[in-house]
C-alpha cells in the first residue's frame, strides 16, 4: 500500500520555515531606584496593573528588572543593560532621577515613570496631558505632600517648634523643596533642622548630630534613597524618641508614627496599565501624565503609646486608617 506525505502549505509553496516561527514575545525593562526589599510589593502591583491589558509575566510577556538600591549614580549603568536587550517600553519608577535617567538613555524606546515632582519642572514631559516625544506615568506632586505633613505635625503635636527635616539633596529640584518647607514652616511658627543625607552613612550621622533634647519633631521627604533606608530611619527615630510624619504608609506599617501620602502600589498599577497599553499600541502622547486622585492619612496608636503622646481626636477623625 502506497503512502501519500501531506506537505503542509509552507512546504508546498516552498517558504521557509522560520516564517511560521513564533513571533517572540515583547519585553518589558523594569528599573526602579529602590530595593527587592523595600518594594517587592510594588513590582507586584505593576504586575497586576499589566494584568488589566492582559500580559501576564513568563506567559506572553517578558520582565527584566534591575534594582538601584537608592544609590542614583548606578541607574545609568543598570538601564544600558537593560537597553540592551532591546526592550518595548521601559518602566522607569523609584525615584525622580530613574525617569530622567531613561530619558537620557533613549528617545525612541516608550518610557512610563513614576514621579515624585512635578514632571515639568524637573524636564520629564512638557505637557501633562499631551506629553510629547516617548514618555508618560504618574505623579504624586511630593512638594505639595512634604508642605502638608507639617501642618499634619502641627496638628498632632501643637507644642512643637523645632522640626529635623530628613532630605536627600541629590533630588532634583531639592532647593526650591526646601524653600517651599521653610516658608510653611515659618508659617506654623515652627523652625526647622535640616538633615541632608545623600548615605546610609550620612543618615547616622545627621541624627548623632541633632541637639539632644532640642528636636521636637522629624518629617521625612520623598525620597527613593530615604524610602530605601527606612528600617535605618524608623530605628534611629525610635532610639531617640522623635514624634515623626513619613511620605508613606510602608514607614508605619513597620512601626512608624504617622504617615501621610498616596498609596504607592495604586501608582504602580498605574505603570503597569500604561506600560500595556502602550504594547497594545498605544503613544505616550495619548496616555496623560496621571497624578493620585486621593491621599491617605495612617496612624500608628501603638507607637504613640511608645512615645508618650496623646493623638488629638481631631487628627483621629481625619485618619483614613488607624493601626492598634
Amino acid at each position: 500500500m502506497r503512502r501519500r506525505r501531506v506537505l503542509g502549505i509552507g512546504a508546498a509553496l516552498g517558504l521557509p520555515r522560520a516564517a511560521f516561527a513564533q513571533k517572540p514575545m515583547p519585553r518589558i525593562a523594569y528599573m526602579s531606584g529602590r530595593s527587592l526589599a523595600t518594594d517587592a510589593h510594588l513590582l507586584v502591583a505593576f504586575k497586576e496593573g499589566l494584568k488589566t491589558s492582559g500580559y501576564v509575566d513568563g506567559q506572553n510577556v517578558t520582565i527584566d528588572v534591575r534594582w538601584g538600591d537608592g544609590y542614583y549614580d548606578r541607574v545609568p549603568a543598570l538601564l544600558t543593560e537593560l537597553i540592551a536587550a532591546k526592550p518595548d517600553v521601559i518602566a522607569a519608577v523609584g525615584g525622580n532621577l530613574v525617569g530622567i535617567a531613561a530619558k537620557k538613555a533613549t528617545a525612541t524606546i516608550p518610557v512610563v515613570f513614576s514621579a515624585g515632582a512635578d514632571p515639568t519642572q524637573i524636564g520629564l514631559v512638557q505637557n501633562l496631558s499631551r506629553p510629547e516625544a516617548n514618555l508618560t506615568g504618574i505623579t504624586l506632586w511630593a512638594g505639595e505632600l512634604d508642605v502638608k505633613r507639617l501642618d499634619l505635625l502641627r496638628t498632632l503635636l501643637p507644642g512643637a517648634r523645632t522640626v529635623a527635616l530628613l532630605m536627600n539633596p541629590a533630588n532634583p529640584r531639592a532647593d526650591e523643596e526646601l524653600q517651599k518647607m521653610k516658608d510653611a514652616a515659618r508659617a506654623l511658627d515652627m523652625e526647622l533642622v535640616v538633615m541632608n543625607a545623600r548615605s546610609t552613612s550620612d543618615i547616622d550621622r545627621t541624627f548623632d548630630a541633632l541637639p539632644p533634647g532640642g528636636i521636637d519633631a522629624l518629617a521625612v521627604v520623598a525620597d527613593a534613597f530615604l524610602i530605601n533606608r527606612r528600617a535605618r530611619i524608623l530605628e534611629l527615630a525610635a532610639a531617640r524618641k522623635l514624634p515623626a510624619i513619613f511620605p508613606a504608609r510602608e514607614f508605619v506599617e513597620d512601626g512608624g508614627l504617622v504617615s501621610y501620602g498616596t498609596r504607592w502600589a495604586d501608582m504602580y498599577r498605574v505603570v503597569g496599565s500604561y506600560t500595556g497599553r502602550i504594547l497594545k499600541g498605544a503613544k505616550p502622547s495619548d496616555l496623560p501624565v496621571q497624578r493620585p486622585n486621593a491621599y491617605e492619612l495612617v496612624i500608628n496608636l501603638k507607637a504613640a503609646r511608645t512615645l508618650g503622646l496623646t493623638v488629638p481626636p481631631i487628627m483621629l477623625g481625619r485618619a483614613d486608617e488607624v493601626l492598634e
